[in-house]
């Protein structure tokens, strides 16, 4: 019976003691928006201007001079003419965040592009230069007749014949200058609508366009420079959209404390904003790789924790003491 005291004298010991061997890992962290997305103008970067050249330098290696180029990307002028958007500001996809127009006289530059004015004389001309052949083939057949009744010359015939094929010489080449002045309008036609949008016609180029949101969230940043009035000529960062609930908090790690870690492990996070205030989180990323390649240094390893933020009262960039109770025993 003396055995049942010592035994559970042990029992608690052991308890004690394993309770003592759990651990608390810290950690400082930042909270980012999931989905964080930037919004920018819609000019080509110098970067992909590049790719546009040797795009077009390849297609006229593989298809001749006369091969239809590429649609060039954006690089003229935007009016911003209405903020349509804030920070804090709930968004939904492809809403509306910008309005913009084109300045006049680029906007004039561009319809001269589209019109297809040029197109119909020549279409006119190749109407009245296939009637002119029509005609002298005709006159020719008729000469042909006369002559075989002995009422035409050799030189009638002759002279019929010569003025037949200069007019189907002229006949085929404002037929290929046709073609030709055909596929550049559509290309002219291509690239309009890549800057002003699907609704631009050969008719009708709408002056006014809008910058709109890639993801549903909230307006996180805007540029405070960009105001209605201002004019960019080059790609520019205009706001950034991203979810807020759950926000992720990001932290470095050092090795030794990653391999006790494990995906679904709680968290208690304290910012330094909010003192006295703790927030439930959950690990939900831990890296194969670490941040550092330097062999002289130790590394850290970037975890991810998912934070409920219903009330979006956390913001992005806020930076908070992560701390974890890593169980005694295998894991």
């Amino acid at each position: 019976m003396r055995l049942l005291p010592c035994l559970a004298a042990l029992i608690v010991a052991a308890s004690a003691y394993n309770t003592a061997l759990a651990e608390e890992i810290t950690f400082v962290g930042k909270t980012y928006s999931p989905n964080h997305m930037e919004v920018l103008s819609p000019h080509a970067s110098p970067q992909e201007l590049k790719v546009f050249d040797a795009m077009a330098r390849e297609m006229k290696q593989k298809r001749g001079e006369d091969a239809e180029p590429p649609v060039k990307p954006f690089t003229g002028r935007m009016k911003v003419t209405k903020m349509m958007a804030d920070i804090g500001h709930k968004v939904d996809l492809e809403q509306r965040l910008l309005e913009y127009a084109f300045p006049p006289e680029d906007l004039l530059s561009e319809r001269r592009k589209v019109s297809q004015a040029e197109l119909k004389s020549l279409d006119a001309s190749l109407e009245s230069i296939h009637a002119d052949v029509a005609s002298k083939r005709k006159k020719l057949e008729e000469a042909r007749m006369r002559h075989g009744r002995g009422m035409a010359s050799d030189q009638d015939v002759s002279d019929l014949a010569k003025d037949l094929e200069l007019a189907k010489l002229k006949e085929r080449m404002l037929d290929e200058n046709l073609r030709f002045e055909r596929e550049m309008a559509k290309g002219e036609l291509d690239l309009a609508k890549a800057k002003f949008g699907a609704k631009t016609t050969d008719r009708y180029i709408p002056g006014v366009s809008w910058i709109t949101t890639p993801v549903a969230g909230y307006v996180l940043w805007v540029n405070p420079e960009v105001k209605p009035g201002i004019i960019l000529a080059k790609k520019t960062k205009l706001f950034v959209v991203g979810s807020m609930d759950p926000i992720l908090v990001r932290a470095l790690v050092h090795e030794i404390q990653l391999t006790k870690l494990r995906v679904g492990d709680k968290a208690k996070i304290v910012f330094d904003t909010l003192p006295g205030k703790s927030f439930e989180a959950s690990i939900i990323r831990i890296p194969m790789t670490a941040n550092q390649t330097d062999v002289q240094l130790p590394s850290h390893f970037e975890v991810e924790l998912s934070l409920p933020n219903p009330d979006l009262f956390l913001k992005e960039g806020m930076r908070g003491q992560v701390s974890v109770q890593i169980p005694d025993g295998p894991r």
